[in-house]
């Protein structure tokens, strides 16, 4: 098939070029995100900063399982909104809780559903058992559907300035997520980084380039009820909020950020529970692509960038499996060239170097122009590019799994908001 071994070589170089333009053209467009994302959203800002009296039902909800340590303290910040107390109710599913979790809830004023089902163990499950009990039922009366996690902590205006953009027609809301303990070590600090990263960078960039949110991340997210009125909540994969998204995407809902409507979140503190569950989050992508990456794909064809731009949100993971593959391919092809020198490998060294310390520049400016202290996010800075990287092996990882199992995040760090500020 190939004349020599030089011809075969000749191939896998021509290979190996084609991903790594490709992977090119990927870092490309996330510095054209960044740029993007670096000014306000005046438009959007203007409705936040407006004065609407305030009209929308809000459902608060809140799946929480094993979560006696913190749930108290959510349901103090939300029963302490700034908000029409009748225009607002919170309820709690105690999802195959071993604790006192429903006790608790109830006791502070909140609306329980429990359930027990250890074959169907996750998030999504649990909206969808919640949503058909209830949708039907005391979900009529409500217009919009606000999801925490159980360990937020959430802004006294956060329904308010959700309220004035659900009044200027949007139906799918991202509020801005802070961390309650970004300086506790380097893993909280860099976590508490991965999401101002995106929500400045991925959120506010496409906001402003009229594109929808790739993912609602999880928590802090409010939609139009009617959205699932008639068929209810379906998601299968272990990330509910990205396949949700994904959903969305396709039926024309976009999503928009609300920077002014901020919660707050801990941040996982130790290795192991960050591997855990990067690992879930990867793996649940992973699925969202097998269920709607052809979906998209086929929309993006009729040259819809916004769809494009969905679809690649969850293709790069196998895309960069690919580019790692022969980024390490060129480099042993180096190694064993007759003609190899020492100083041929200079880029290869010095491209990671810059992009670590470009990274670091960038994290500090992120800090800055969230007006967060320095001292703070220090070694969340510094770890962050590490830890990137780590993430982005995980991510890979990823494809090689069908399924993982829900591991406890252990919480209950003690909360000091104000230490996040300059």
């Amino acid at each position: 098939m190939f004349d020599s071994w030089r011809d075969f070589l000749e191939l896998i170089r021509w290979i190996c070029s084609t991903a790594m333009g490709l992977m090119m053209l990927t870092f490309f467009y996330d510095v054209f995100l960044i740029a993007c994302g670096i000014p306000k959203n005046r438009k959007l800002d203007s409705i936040s900063q407006g004065y609407q009296v305030p009209k929308t039902r809000f459902a608060i909800l809140i799946s929480a399982r094993d979560e006696e340590k913190v749930i108290v303290r959510l349901l103090d910040s939300l029963h302490n909104l700034d908000y029409p107390r009748e225009l607002y109710e919170v309820f709690v599913i105690a999802d195959n809780c071993q604790d006192r979790t429903a006790a608790m809830a109830r006791a502070a004023g909140a609306q329980v559903y429990e359930r027990h089902d250890p074959s169907k163990a996750t998030k999504g499950f649990a909206l969808s058992w919640f949503f058909q009990k209830t949708l039907q039922g005391p979900l009529q009366e409500f217009d919009h559907c606000v999801i925490f996690d159980a360990d937020n902590l959430v802004d006294k205006d956060f329904l308010k300035i959700m309220d004035r953009h659900v009044q200027s027609g949007s139906r799918l809301l991202v509020g801005f997520r802070d961390s309650t303990n970004p300086g506790a070590n380097a893993i909280a600090g860099a976590n508490a980084l991965f999401w101002y990263f995106q929500s400045r960078f991925m959120h506010q960039a496409r906001g402003r380039l009229g594109l929808s949110l790739t993912s609602v991340s999880g928590t802090g997210f409010s939609f139009d009820l009617d959205l699932i009125r008639d068929q209810g909540w379906h998601t299968q994969s272990l990330t509910e909020d990205v396949e949700f998204t994904m959903q969305m995407i396709l039926r024309g809902v976009k999503g928009v950020y609300v920077r002014q409507a901020v919660f707050y979140d801990e941040q996982v503190t130790g290795f192991k529970q960050m591997m855990r569950q990067r690992l879930r989050w990867s793996v649940g992508t992973i699925q969202t692509l097998r269920l709607y990456g052809p979906a998209l794909w086929r929309r993006s064809l009729k040259v819809d960038w916004r769809i494009l731009d969905s679809f690649w949100f969850l293709a790069r993971i196998p895309v960069m499996l690919v580019a790692t593959i022969f980024y390490f391919i060129v480099l042993l092809i180096k190694l064993t060239d007759p003609l190899f020198v020492p100083g041929m490998l200079i880029f290869d060294v010095l491209g990671p170097v810059l992009g670590y310390l470009g990274t670091v520049a960038l994290m500090a400016y992120l800090v800055k122009s969230e007006k967060r202290s320095l001292k703070t996010f220090s070694a969340g800075i510094l770890a962050f590019p590490i830890l990137g990287m780590v993430w982005g092996g995980v991510q890979i990882a990823a494809l090689f799994f069908s399924d993982v199992s829900w591991q406890p995040i252990y919480h209950g760090q003690e909360v000091e908001i104000s230490s996040n500020y300059d």
